[in-house]
């Protein structure tokens, strides 16, 4: 007589069957829906929260409209489908970039409402619904929240900047209660100032991302519970950015972006500086390779996605650190497509999301699983 299982552990088991079935055979892309009647869904973030959940956010637009919408995915262990995110003018310009959370009833999601005004979008998922967070009453005009970090329901921070005639760096921070502006160590100043990433340890270890400049330099703030301080780091290269960051313990945090217009970039912390980790880049003619996503599952097991030009066509670019080196691994489409975030979870499931061309040059969501 075959043992009786309850319905959710069956699911988890062949969640977990399927993701291993997966990381034997590398990268392989999963269904993911379009909003009916788009011409443009595009994924940015991505947020696994359990064997059996996950998230993923970004924007889509009807064919016949120029305003995008906020556009969520919600895996539950077998299918990605399309959820309704917080309700919102249906005439604004809604978009979410990227996904935080402690939990399957603890998930943030960040973004921009364009409506009368451009202002930043949070909204909150508590395992029911979606739900609009207020804004922080300080938030300038021009607002727009493009990360998110929590490490616990009482401590989250968003970050991005405002667009007020230049860019100015933007972090704000929730205390449970309540989103409030909070003013960083970066103060910018050279009009081409933004807050690109957050990774949040504890209340009293947080570590943000920026950039600065026209031809942009990386700059490295960090929380330590009472203050903000920029924190040296390596990358001087011309046209060079971290783009995002994941932090397995307070000395070993990575992060990834690109330099020197074509190569890819990554930096790790040991808990007393940053140094540059040598990555590889795509191969091809005119090849300009970048990473757009990091997730640090072990010490062992980094993930890190983006995308290369190669012969004028984006494709896919995925990388791993086994604990020693970086190493490109091979990852479907094979054209026209590119990756900007990635999650997972240590025994599975591991997701990365972008977005990719159809035949008729319309943009598409476009998720993989290992």
């Amino acid at each position: 007589m075959r043992p009786h299982r309850p319905a959710a552990l069956v699911l988890m088991l062949v969640s977990l069957s399927t993701a291993a079935a997966l990381a034997g055979t590398g990268w392989q892309v999963v269904a993911s829906p379009d909003v009916s009647g788009s011409d443009f869904d595009q994924l940015n973030g991505t947020l696994a929260t359990g064997p059996t959940e996950a998230w993923t956010v970004g924007f889509s637009r009807l064919a016949s409209s120029s305003v995008f919408r906020a556009l969520v995915e919600h895996w539950t262990g077998s299918s990605w489908q399309v959820v309704a995110s917080a309700p919102i003018s249906s005439s604004d310009d809604t978009r979410l970039y990227a996904l935080a959370g402690t939990g399957p009833r603890d998930v943030w999601a960040v973004g921009s409402d364009a409506g009368t005004s451009v202002q930043g979008l949070i909204e909150h998922w508590n395992g029911q619904s979606w739900t609009r967070s207020s804004a922080p009453k300080s938030e300038p005009a021009g607002a727009t929240l493009v990360a998110a970090g929590a490490d616990s329901t009482s401590d989250a921070w968003a970050v991005g900047y405002v667009n007020s005639g230049g860019f100015q760096p933007l972090i704000e921070h929730w205390n449970g209660a309540s989103w409030s502006v909070v003013n960083g160590a970066f103060a910018g100043g050279s009009g081409f100032d933004r807050l690109r990433a957050v990774a949040a340890l504890s209340s009293s270890n947080v570590w943000v991302l920026g950039s600065t400049g026209r031809h942009p330099q990386p700059v490295i703030e960090h929380w330590n519970g009472a203050a903000w301080k920029i924190v040296p780091q390596p990358a001087n290269g011309y046209d060079s950015h971290l783009d995002a960051i994941s932090a397995l313990s307070a000395s070993n945090v990575w992060a990834v972006g690109s330099q020197n217009v074509t190569n890819t970039l990554v930096e790790h912390w040991n808990g007393g500086s940053w140094s540059i980790v040598p990555s590889p880049n795509a191969s091809g003619s005119a090849a300009q390779s970048y990473l757009t996503g990091v997730d640090a599952l072990a010490t062992t097991n980094v993930w890190a996605v983006g995308g290369a030009s190669t012969n004028g066509a984006p494709v896919t670019l995925t990388e791993h650190w086994d604990g020693a080196k970086w190493s490109i691994v091979p990852s479907p489409p094979s054209g026209l497509a590119s990756l900007n975030a990635v999650s997972g979870l240590p025994a599975g499931p591991l997701f990365a999301a972008g977005y990719q061309d159809n035949a008729s040059y319309q943009e598409r969501t476009l998720i993989l699983q290992h």
